[in-house]
């Protein structure tokens, strides 16, 4: 009998994202929440605060009465090495026991203190050569993840990474296009995921370490406020807010930090472009919470000329209106992307 689906854990800079989904005839929204975290509480993908996290997790399991406690977890950022390798055609036996090896070249970080995981990607690449997909995550931060599951009671069956996640989510939610080049994007409060996808495979894929946290420390810095009143102004702040000088600053902060991103994300495709045959991306999916930040998409559409759209994560999934408020669902949609795509796991998945 098939292992029922894990529950998606997100664990992000500034949230906790959750998602449960029901295997039937299709896939139907089971749970779905987020939960804010204090400041600090997780920085550069690392756990700083481990109680918040594990009250916050304790919190989350009760308010939504989840009966499940198996988990799928995720890690992103300076800890995670991902990279499109080539190496001598072998078998998939053979590239096990020789992968450790072969890692060692490409990653930073000594070998002992990561776990490694591989995917063939094109095994006939030609001469005698194969195309593999080499993943790295220090096992420091993975164990962190687990812990902090652990400790509030939960079962960690599966760790991925947030640019696999999202190709999951993706290609349940939307199918990939044959033959086209496409570019996930997911803007978070700390890192941005760029993962570059040809005819339905992994072509290219970026960490960078800033987010959607910019904004709220330069609204921070500009009208010395704290952490929590800069997010309540970056966040549209109240009724009389919006006419208001600081609402216009505000906006011109945010303009200024939009367009910051997207010269980093600019960078990192120009890159892609510059080092890949079929480079010519088609479009750009973008999801993440701080990816509704005003004058992102505007500005990413006009620096790229590539067309932009939101990603819809529950596009294909049944969602039953008198349990889930449909305003709540396409607010969550964007900050969901990941916990969707750890929703779809399994204990002992590859």
């Amino acid at each position: 009998m098939a292992k029922k689906l894990a529950v998606g854990l997100d664990i992000g800079s500034s949230s906790i994202k959750v998602v449960s989904l029901k295997e039937g005839k299709g896939l139907e929204l089971q749970g779905l929440d987020v939960g804010l975290l204090p400041p600090d509480a997780v920085v550069d993908g690392a756990i700083q605060n481990f109680t918040a996290v594990v009250e916050k997790l304790k919190d989350l399991w009760k308010v939504n009465k989840f009966k499940v406690k198996d988990v799928a977890l995720s890690v992103s950022g300076n800890s995670v090495i991902i990279k499109k390798i080539s190496l001598p055609e072998m078998t998939p036996e053979e590239l096990d026991n020789s992968i450790q090896w072969e890692a060692e070249q490409y990653i930073p970080f000594d070998i002992n203190d990561v776990n490694v995981d591989v995917e063939i990607l094109n095994p006939k690449a030609g001469q005698g050569q194969m195309d593999v997909l080499l993943v790295a995550a220090k096992k420091d931060i993975i164990a962190d993840y687990v812990s902090a599951a652990q400790e509030a009671g939960l079962r960690p069956v599966v760790v991925d990474v947030d640019s696999f996640c999202i190709q999951n989510m993706f290609e349940v939610n939307y199918g990939f296009p044959p033959g086209e080049t496409i570019a996930l994007i997911d803007v978070g409060s700390a890192v941005i995921n760029i993962n570059v996808i040809h005819d339905g495979v992994t072509s290219f894929t970026r960490d960078i370490n800033m987010g959607g946290q910019m904004l709220t420390e330069e609204i921070q810095k500009q009208f010395n406020v704290s952490f929590e009143e800069a997010e309540h102004y970056k966040t549209g702040g109240d009724g009389n807010f919006s006419n208001s000088s600081i609402a216009r600053e505000v906006a011109k902060l945010s303009e200024r930090v939009s367009e910051t991103l997207v010269t980093e994300i600019q960078r990192s495709l120009d890159f892609f472009a510059a080092t890949t045959i079929n480079a010519d991306i088609s479009r750009i999916y973008l999801s993440g919470g701080a990816s509704q930040l005003p004058h992102l998409v505007r500005s990413l559409e006009r620096r790229l000329e590539v067309p932009v759209e939101y990603v819809n994560p529950f596009k294909n999934i049944a969602i039953d209106p008198k349990r889930f408020d449909a305003d709540l669902v396409s607010r969550t949609g964007p900050m969901a992307a990941v916990a969707v795509g750890l929703a779809l796991r399994r204990f002992r998945d590859k």
